[in-house]
């Protein structure tokens, strides 16, 4: 797949296996450790290639009906605006083509880098990411729900993502417009907890580690204790919470995940662009 040539020769398309292998030895530190292992479904690669010379490379993934993610935007320094610029252009115009009509991206606060602000991605909302410590008692008082209470906990979590969080969820580290059919999914797998005071955790399983998707709790950390008791050698639980909403305040004395001390931003790119 060819784009349009700009100044200068580039071509941005799929890459061959030589070029996967190299990709694997460029250092990524616009990603978390973690973001291949916890993601919810795969992704594309495209590679941008000047002379023969790979100088770029973006990841791109449906992460739902109508939305698009983008990741992973690397390039050589020298060449790093240019090069980043036409990736992500391309990597939205694929995107579109398989029926996006959003296309997100994301990175740690504070670290926003220049090609979002030249494709036109604006801020949608901020996360706070938080590890529950080590030495918190592995118990709590929830229980999982059933999938006949999947409706209503679903009710419960989707009025406080749209209220704190303009909707969206994170499955992983890629967020995407919260359904109902995850939470009863959850629910026939055992990941929906409630803690008999309306309170509720969406829960995603990743190898070792425990997600807490979403929370609505006015006590979460009894609900944060029932995911603990999960664990087994090694494994964290990491808990996704919007910025603005009270559990994020409840757990602001929790550690932080490294990769993104002052929270997570969000950003979006609406309709087709060009």
């Amino acid at each position: 797949m060819s784009f349009p040539r700009g100044a200068f020769f580039m071509d941005v398309r799929e890459p061959t296996q030589q070029e996967l292998a190299q990709l694997a030895g460029w250092p990524d530190a616009a990603l978390p450790p973690e973001w291949l292992p916890w993601a919810d479904e795969p992704h594309r690669v495209l590679v941008a290639v000047e002379g023969g010379r790979l100088v770029g490379a973006v990841n791109l993934a449906v992460v739902g009906q109508g939305e698009g993610w983008i990741e992973g935007v690397r390039a050589e320094p020298d060449r790093e605006g240019a090069v980043a610029d036409r990736l992500v252009a391309a990597a939205a115009e694929v995107l579109h083509g398989y029926g996006a009509v959003v296309v997100r991206t994301a990175c740690p606060r504070g670290a926003r880098p220049g090609w979002m602000d030249r494709a036109g991605f604006s801020e949608k909302v901020q996360f706070a990411v938080r590890l529950a410590p080590a030495g918190m008692p592995a118990t709590g008082t929830a229980r999982a729900a059933t999938p006949r209470e999947a409706g209503s906990v679903a009710g419960r979590l989707d009025g406080r993502l749209r209220e704190r969080a303009a909707g969206l969820v994170a499955l992983g580290w890629r967020w995407r417009s919260f359904r109902t059919e995850m939470a009863v999914a959850a629910a026939r797998e055992g990941r929906l907890l409630v803690d008999g005071q309306g309170g509720a955790a969406l829960v995603l399983r990743r190898g070792v580690d425990r997600l807490v998707a979403a929370l609505v709790a006015e006590s979460p950390e009894g609900l944060v204790g029932a995911v603990r008791a999960e664990l087994t050698e090694g494994g964290r639980v990491v808990c996704f919470l919007p910025a603005s909403s009270p559990e994020a305040v409840a757990l602001e004395g929790w550690p932080a995940h490294p990769w993104c001390p002052e929270g997570v931003v969000v950003y979006e790119l609406t309709g087709s662009r060009g």
